[in-house]
């Protein structure tokens, strides 16, 4: 099964593909086995009463770009989400999601093809695919038992482990922003 993500007004892309190790991150697996047990979660964190487009700011994104457009809530493609639109340069610009997400086993078996790393102690999936002439990575961070961090960017023509090194901040911000449980 894909995960379908709405990336720009009116396109979606679909997560299929071969995960690329990320700058940083410590891989779990040396396998393309699936890992068992249970996610690694340093600090378990709530989501509950946390607004989806608060999860990243202009400061953290500003490596990418400023907003092409105001942040905006997406739950209609994916619950509890928004969706940040970047002014790298490029005509469209790039895309953004942030999401509190679904429990991390799902991601996991759902994108056998991806890998775990480990961000700041919580095991985290990585997914790339090149998609037409645009490239999609996703990350899902476990931040408690049930409960995940989805970040995700498209970008045309994007480099796997050049966008999966930009979203790594990303994600320690989303967490960061996060009430430990």
């Amino acid at each position: 099964m894909a995960l379908a993500l709405l990336l720009s007004a009116g396109c979606s892309y679909s997560i299929n593909g071969d995960a690329l190790p990320q700058a940083g991150v410590t891989p779990t697996t040396t396998s393309a086995d699936e890992p068992s047990g249970a996610p690694k979660i340093a600090k378990p964190r709530t989501v509950v009463g946390v607004e989806p487009c608060s999860l990243l700011t202009a400061a953290d994104l500003k490596s990418i770009g400023p907003y092409k457009k105001d942040p905006a809530r997406k739950d209609d493609v994916i619950q509890e989400s928004c969706q940040y639109v970047l002014d790298d340069g490029s005509q469209a610009g790039r895309t953004v999601i942030a999401a509190l997400y679904q429990k991390y086993e799902q991601v996991r078996t759902r994108q056998a093809e991806g890998r775990e790393v480990v961000v700041e102690g919580h095991s985290t999936w990585v997914l790339c695919e090149p998609t037409g002439g645009e490239t999609a990575c996703t990350a899902t961070l476990a931040v408690n038992a049930n409960r995940s961090v989805l970040v995700a960017m498209a970008q045309p023509a994007g480099v796997p482990d050049q966008m999966l090194a930009a979203m790594q901040p990303l994600l320690k911000a989303a967490l960061g922003r996060l009430p430990i449980a």
